[in-house]
């Protein structure tokens, strides 16, 4: 009963990742104004991956591959909140790649969404702390970002190398807006 209903919330979070709203009601989460790196890297079960600067993992969209906007939008949006800074993201000496920013709009203003090597970064809702990847292979589409992800990314391997999940690593029912 329980693997039905987090199937079932899991193909709701994504069929709200196709809708096609121009503005959405979800939180940035960037750094700000913090001393922080706005990207860092954390070990998790999966391997090194990279974080924000609270520590949360950092994940990527297949659909926005190269920096497309618009495959998640309205309640996608609050399932998987972008990773906004106000200025130039900044990276920790362990983040090697290619930090930038597309224009996105949150709570209906115009923000920075962070990129990785093109890819719009994100957390997810259903990860509480740090070192956590409970949005590690959602349907296949949603992967933990790491030091080595590149422009053409494909999800077909993990942060460990290894075929990604299908489903979250543990269940991310209640308290997390579902």
């Amino acid at each position: 009963m329980r693997r039905i209903l987090l199937t079932l919330i899991c193909a709701a979070a994504l069929a709200a990742c196709g809708s096609a709203a121009s503005s959405t009601s979800a939180p940035g989460n960037g750094s700000g104004g913090s001393t922080s790196p706005t990207v860092s890297t954390g070990t998790t079960t999966l391997g090194t991956v990279l974080t924000d600067a609270q520590g949360m993992t950092l994940y990527y969209f297949l659909p926005e591959k190269s920096g497309t906007l618009g495959a998640c939008t309205g309640g996608c949006l609050t399932v998987w909140p972008p990773l906004t800074v106000s200025g130039s993201p900044s990276a920790a000496s362990a983040v090697t790649g290619t930090l930038g920013v597309v224009s996105v709009t949150v709570n209906g203003a115009a923000t920075s969404e962070v990129t990785y090597n093109g890819w719009p970064l994100h957390t997810y809702s259903g990860d509480s702390g740090p070192g956590q990847t409970n949005g590690q292979g959602i349907e296949n589409m949603w992967f933990a970002a790491e030091p080595a992800t590149t422009a053409s990314e494909t999800g077909a391997t993990g942060a460990s190398g290894t075929a990604p999940a299908s489903t979250p690593t543990s269940t991310p029912i209640g308290g997390n807006g579902y």
